[in-house]
């Protein structure tokens, strides 16, 4: 049986982890860890349009899903763990959507919550978002992102994001 002063420690020691986390993920500099980086790419139309008469639909894919731990840097973060992913959003509906909104969650903990994001996207058209993590903690952790905005016709659109796995070194 563990005596209080080891259980102490380790709350104490978990707790400072997270909080050094979502104090490196809240900066409002758009390259903190959690901030997405657009890649320089316009959104494309690759996709044949569908039908322009329904409404904007949000369509979220992860790659690579899960991630594995990195050696490349994160900005603004000298935490040992990192990790990059690509979420490419997609408006698989009839009308033109724009994202305004998202939220970062970290092992299930909101740590950043952004708007005025103007990410517009025309029926079939795709953007691709680059995303990354850090954490001082070598465990395998879980991330997710959560979008919203509306459509051309006033219609809420939201995605609430998949469960991204990041592996251990």
């Amino acid at each position: 049986m563990r005596n209080w002063s080891t259980s102490l420690r380790t709350y104490v020691i978990a707790f400072i982890s997270m909080a050094a986390l979502a104090v490196s993920a809240c900066s409002d500099n758009e390259s903190s860890p959690t901030g997405p980086t657009p890649t320089a790419a316009a959104p494309s139309s690759e996709s044949a349009p569908p039908s322009s008469n329904g409404p904007g639909a949000l369509s979220v894919s992860i790659s690579p899903n899960p991630v594995p731990w990195s050696s490349e840097p994160v900005p603004n973060c000298n935490l040992a763990n990192r990790w990059h992913y690509e979420q490419t959003l997609m408006n698989s509906g009839g009308t033109r959507l724009t994202i305004s909104d998202r939220a970062d969650f970290f092992d299930g903990v909101e740590v950043s919550k952004r708007s005025g994001l103007g990410i517009v996207l025309a029926p079939g058209a795709d953007t691709k978002i680059t995303t990354q993590w850090c954490s001082a903690n070598n465990i395998a952790h879980t991330a997710k992102t959560n979008f919203s905005g509306s459509d051309d016709s006033g219609n809420r659109v939201t995605f609430d994001g998949s469960s991204v796995r990041l592996q251990p070194k």
